[in-house]
């Protein structure tokens, strides 16, 4: 290395004047990363470098120069990734956990490297490594390494940044003298020990693994699905696989952390099914070691589809304890007045307003509860004149609203054109459809070159057996009608599971939307049935319209199912066997969404979450008739 580089002259000649440092004792090896596409060739190396608090300091450190050229032939010149993993002893126990990102620039005379330090008792250990992007995981690696005790202390210089002489973050973190222990009860000694990583695929329905991340004294991980137990792992990985039925529920998933002794030391949440909200917000008290030490409150605050929460705040009984704007969200109340308090409320806010809540009751027959939601009703309304023609003009009120038969106060409302769009097209690519696919790759180029705008967004859906997400959502209407067009017609028709799988894009989005089917309307490979399927468009609330291709006269079961599905949502279905009517079908889904109204209202029904609720929507002028959706399953 070109040291005077990187330092001034006067500085390079008292480096030179240093004694040299002793060398460290250094482990190399070659071994293989796990890859979806092929293992490469990657080399380990472990410097010991020396003693700290009777342990040793070392360095790991790993490079790969097949990794960089093949990231390099992919033209991909830089990357940034997440480095997870674990350290085993002997015995297999996770001594360490490993949480990293990292990223850098390659040259083609450079490998893809990256390092880090841990201070270990002189053994024999196992790393295991997980490559990825903070979510999914794109390689594994696995290897071994002996540390062995060493005669020098440690200092920051014998571990410089890779980058300069100077010693990286970590080694003087290292080095530092050690604070005294924090008493229980504060919040610096509630760092998290059990952390649920976000789930690769997140669904509403069906089969859904989830993980959790764990640090000491943690030994032991209970996973519960609202109050169930679900199962306990006693090792990494710590895992669960759960069933979350074929009705999409609101539910939370906790991790609960123990130690040796059976203590319980932390624990996390994971809110599923949360609807429009963008942000979800739950209450993790977390014993005391003692009494008096009051009681230390952790607020788990989850992002959904990209929200974020820029206030939360924590109230005990109706008085505000404590307001954050940026973790860790932790607290604690002094035990008197815990002891004191019926209830917690933490209420997180986000940027445009939108309000998540978490309640947990302490005293009397709702102390079993874990969360109340405050239901935020939106509604979609199309009016038209006695014409067909979409009536403009209308204002708060010209509408009235009831649910169940109780009028409702409106909260707010809005002309559609003045917001976003968001907007899915499914397209049936099995077998059945294969005479009618060049009108589909018509039908839906033109509906994304009319209707996607600078602020608008929209994805595509293929589905045969199983529904694939081509494109996720984007304003770039060249990837959009890329999609489309990649679309083919084989195999057999899973259409339940694609609008389910379609209805789920709009989690935690605002504004105007709408899903678009094109199909043949047969389905006979799905997961869910027709039922299931329309009890799901009713907990959603998303308009969707249905382009029916070349259904015959006899398909009368077909078209009444479509033609439900429209209609329960408050879309409409549209039948042809002419793809040169999609132009006129696609100016009439615009302008419909384009036109319509949006009202919210907060419900004030008791009924349990899970049963239907009946929404009548009337316009206060005689002449103008109303189309929406019939109603919703909270």
């Amino acid at each position: 290395m070109n040291v005077g580089k990187w330092m001034p002259k006067a500085a390079l000649a008292a480096f030179l004047m240093l004694p040299a440092p002793l060398p460290a004792q250094t482990q190399s090896s070659t071994t293989q990363i796990k890859t979806p596409v092929k293992n490469f060739a990657v080399q380990t190396s472990v410097d010991s470098l020396g003693a700290l608090d009777g342990k040793t300091v070392i360095r790991v450190r790993i490079s790969s120069e097949e990794i960089a050229r093949a990231l390099l032939g992919k033209k991909i010149s830089q990357y940034s990734m997440t480095l997870r993993g674990s350290i085993r002893n002997a015995a297999g126990a996770v001594v360490e956990t490993l949480s990293y990102p990292f990223s850098g620039t390659l040259s083609p005379s450079s490998p893809i490297e990256f390092s880090f330090l841990r201070v270990l008792a002189p053994s024999h250990y196992t790393v295991e490594i997980d490559l990825g992007d903070g979510v999914k995981t794109y390689a594994k690696l696995q290897f071994p390494i002996d540390v062995p005790e060493v005669g020098r202390s440690f200092t920051p210089e014998m571990a410089p940044n890779d980058y300069s002489t100077l010693p990286s973050a970590e080694a003087v973190v290292l080095a530092a003298p050690k604070e005294e222990p924090v008493p229980a009860g504060t919040p610096a000694a509630a760092a998290q020990r059990v952390r649920i990583l976000p789930p690769d695929r997140e669904a509403p329905i069906g089969l859904m693994r989830l993980s959790a991340e764990v640090s000491p004294p943690v030994t032991k991980v209970e996973f519960y699905l609202d109050d169930k137990l679900l199962l306990a792992r006693t090792r990494p990985p710590y895992t669960v696989e759960m069933d979350l039925g074929k009705i999409p529920r609101r539910q939370t998933v906790r991790a609960v952390g123990y130690d040796a002794a059976g203590n319980v030391v932390d624990e996390d949440a994971w809110a599923l099914n949360e609807g429009d909200a963008r942000v979800a917000v739950r209450i993790l008290p977390i014993p005391a070691q003692s009494p008096s030490a009051g009681v230390t409150v952790r607020l788990s605050v989850q992002s959904i589809n990209g929200g974020e929460a820029k206030t939360i705040d924590l109230y005990v009984d109706d008085k505000k304890f404590r307001s954050f704007t940026a973790p860790p969200y932790v607290a604690v109340i002094p035990a008197g007045l815990y002891a004191k308090a019926s209830y917690l409320r933490a209420t997180a806010l986000t940027a445009e307003g939108q309000e998540a809540n978490d309640i947990r009751f302490l005293k009397g027959q709702g102390a079993a509860m874990e969360s109340v939601k405050v239901d935020v009703v939106q509604v979609h309304v199309s009016a038209l004149d006695r014409s067909g023609s979409f009536v403009p003009g209308l204002g708060v009120d010209d509408f009235s609203v009831t649910e169940d038969k109780r009028p409702q106060k409106l909260t707010s409302f809005e002309v559609a054109k003045n917001l976003p769009l968001n907007i899915g097209l499914v397209v049936d690519g099995s077998g059945s459809m294969r005479k009618s696919m060049d009108f589909v790759h018509a039908a839906g180029i033109n509906l994304f070159r009319d209707l996607i705008h600078e602020k608008d967004r929209g994805f595509v859906i293929e589905f045969r057996e199983s529904p694939q997400l081509l494109c996720a959502p984007t304003a770039n209407v060249g990837r959009l009608t890329a999609a489309v067009a990649a679309t083919s017609a084989t195999g057999q028709t899973a259409l339940y599971d694609s609008v389910i799988l379609g209805l789920y894009q709009f989690r935690a989005t605002t504004g105007r939307k709408a899903l678009v089917v094109i199909s043949d309307g047969g389905d006979n490979h799905s997961w869910v049935d027709y039922a299931t399927l329309l009890r799901y468009t009713r907990t959603i609330g998303v308009p969707i319209y249905v382009i029916g291709v070349d259904l015959g006269l006899t398909d009368f079961g077909i078209k009444a199912k479509l033609k439900e599905l429209a209609g329960d949502t408050g879309g409409e279905l549209f039948l042809t066997t002419d793809a040169r009517k999609i132009p006129e079908i696609v100016q009439r889904i615009e302008t419909e969404l384009r036109s319509q109204y949006i009202l919210s209202y907060r419900t004030d029904s008791t009924r349990p979450d899970g049963e239907f609720r009946a929404i009548t929507v009337a316009c206060r002028k005689p002449e103008v008739s109303i189309r929406t959706m019939r109603g919703y399953i909270p």
